[in-house]
C-alpha cells in the first residue's frame, strides 16, 4: 500500500449503502451512511435501483471530500443476490431491483426440472428463489419494458456491484466476479465461467450477463480514482474477519447471518451448506467457503421493533443483562436457511410465563439466533469440516453478550473482527 494514502471502502448492502475512508495505518477518517428502502410486499421484496447508485454515489462523494487528494483507490463489496437490468444506452434501470429476499420467482425456480444434486454441483448453490436465475426469468417474462430492452439489444443484467461498478466507469466496465457470479445460479463453480446447460434452462440469454474477472484488479475509475477491487459482501467479510488459511471460519451478522468456513482450494459437495468461491486474485488459484446462511439476524430484531417490543439494537447488551428468564425463541422469519432449507417454516415463540417481560423475548431472540448458526458450524464438522478458529464480524458483533453466547455454545473462542490480525493490507497496490 503507498504511503499516506487513503483507500475509500464502499459496502452496499441490504439495508444502507456505506462509504468509509481508511488510512494506510487502518484507522477510520472517515464514515458515512444512508439508508435504503426495502419495499416489502407479501412474497415480494425489491429496491427502486437508482435509490441504491444514487444513495452509494451520495456517501462516496462526501468520502471523497472528506479525504482530499490523498486517495489511492475505492474498493466495493455489495449484496449478492439482489438482481438489477437496465438499459445499455440510457443507463436506466427497467425494473426494480429484486431483493435476495424475494420469493415471487418461486414457480420458475420449481419449474426447472434438473435435480438439486446437480444444481448443487455445478454452482454449489440449490435451486431457490433466492438466488438470481429464477428473478432474471421472472423479469424477462414480467416486464415488458425488460422485454422490449431485449429485442433492441439494449438489455445488460447484473448483481449490485456490476450496476454499480458499470455506472461508476460511465459504462466502461461491465464485469463480474466469480463470488458475485456464483449468487446468480448461473455460473459452474468446476469451469470458473457460465455454464451454457442452465442458462438454457432458464431461458437466460448469455449476451446480457457481465464477464468474469478477478475480485481485485483493474475495475475502472471513478473521478479519477482506481477502482480496485468488487466483490460480494460475504467474501469481503471473510477477508477483513481473517479466514485466510483452511480451518478458518467466519460469522458475518448482518441484515442475515452467514456462517463461512474455508475448506482450501478443492470444492466441496456438502448437502445441505453450500460451497462458495472466495475472494479471487488474477492468475491465483481460489480457495473454497462453505457457506451457511441464516436467513434473519438484524432483521430480526427490526421486526421485534415493528410489532411494538420497542427497543435500541445499540442496549442489547444490558437488554440481555436484565432478560431473567430468555424465552425459547425459533426465529425463522423468511423460513430457515442452511441446513434444512425450509422456506416454510415460521418463528415459534415458546417458554413464556406470567413473568415473562420483553427483556425475555429479545435475549430468547438472540439465543435462537446463535443456535442456528452454531447448528451450520457443527453440520460442517459432522461431514469433516471443523471451525479451527472463529471470527464474527457485522453489526451485531458489537452485542459482547451474543459473541459470548455462540461462543459457549460453540464450545470455542470467538475473535471480533476489529481484534482480526486481517486488514485492508490485502487490496492489491
Amino acid at each position: 500500500m503507498m504511503k499516506n494514502k487513503i483507500i475509500i471502502a464502499l459496502d452496499q448492502g441490504s439495508s444502507l449503502s456505506r462509504a468509509v475512508a481508511v488510512g494506510a495505518d487502518g484507522k477510520v477518517l472517515h464514515k458515512k451512511s444512508a439508508p435504503v428502502n426495502l419495499r416489502v410486499k407479501g412474497a415480494e421484496c425489491d429496491y427502486d435501483a437508482n435509490e441504491l447508485l444514487q444513495t452509494q454515489l451520495k456517501v462516496l462523494d462526501d468520502a471523497i471530500a472528506a479525504a482530499g487528494n490523498n486517495i489511492a483507490a475505492i474498493a466495493l463489496c455489495a449484496q449478492r443476490s439482489t438482481i438489477v437490468l437496465w438499459d445499455s444506452f440510457t443507463g436506466a434501470p427497467l425494473c426494480p431491483a429484486i431483493s435476495w429476499l424475494d420469493g415471487r420467482a418461486a414457480q420458475y425456480a420449481a419449474a426447472d426440472m434438473r435435480e438439486q444434486g446437480l444444481i448443487h454441483a455445478k454452482t454449489g448453490l440449490y435451486k431457490t428463489p433466492y438466488y438470481s436465475a429464477p428473478k432474471i426469468q421472472w423479469c424477462l417474462q414480467n416486464y415488458p419494458s425488460v422485454q422490449d430492452a431485449l429485442k433492441a439489444g439494449r438489455l445488460l443484467c447484473g448483481p449490485v456491484a456490476t450496476f454499480l461498478v458499470w455506472h461508476m466507469t460511465g459504462g466502461k466496465v461491465f464485469a463480474v466476479d466469480a463470488a458475485n457470479a456464483q449468487r446468480m445460479l448461473l455460473f459452474n463453480i468446476k469451469t470458473m465461467a457460465w455454464d451454457e446447460e442452465i442458462l438454457k434452462s432458464f431461458n437466460i440469454p448469455p449476451h446480457i450477463l457481465p464477464r468474469i474477472t478477478a475480485s481485485a484488479g483493474d475495475w475502472g475509475s471513478y473521478k479519477g480514482i482506481p477502482i480496485t477491487v468488487a466483490t460480494g459482501d460475504q467474501q469481503a467479510a471473510a477477508v477483513v474477519s481473517g479466514i485466510l488459511k483452511q480451518g478458518d471460519c467466519a460469522i458475518n451478522y448482518g441484515t442475515g447471518a452467514f456462517a463461512l468456513l474455508n475448506i482450501g482450494e478443492t470444492a466441496a459437495d456438502v448437502r445441505g451448506l453450500l460451497t462458495s468461491v472466495s475472494f479471487t486474485y488474477a492468475g491465483k488459484k481460489p480457495y473454497f467457503i462453505l457457506e451457511g446462511p441464516v436467513n434473519a439476524a438484524g432483521s430480526l430484531f427490526m421486526w421485534l421493533n415493528a410489532l411494538g417490543i420497542n427497543f435500541d439494537a445499540k442496549d442489547l447488551d444490558n437488554i440481555y443483562a436484565a432478560a431473567k428468564m430468555p424465552a425459547q425463541i425459533y426465529p425463522a422469519l423468511g423460513g430457515i436457511g442452511a441446513p434444512l432449507w425450509d422456506f416454510t417454516l415460521k418463528p415459534v415463540f415458546a417458554g413464556f410465563t406470567p413473568d415473562s417481560r420483553k427483556e425475555d423475548i429479545i435475549a430468547g431472540t438472540m439465543q435462537g439466533l446463535c443456535f442456528l448458526l452454531a447448528d451450520i458450524i457443527n453440520y460442517a464438522a459432522a461431514a469433516g469440516f471443523k471451525a479451527e478458529r472463529v471470527h464474527a464480524s457485522g453489526g451485531l458483533s458489537a452485542s459482547a453478550a451474543l459473541l459470548k453466547f455462540q461462543a459457549d455454545i460453540l464450545q470455542r473462542p470467538i475473535i471480533r473482527a476489529a481484534q482480526c490480525v486481517a486488514s485492508i493490507s490485502f487490496l492489491p497496490f
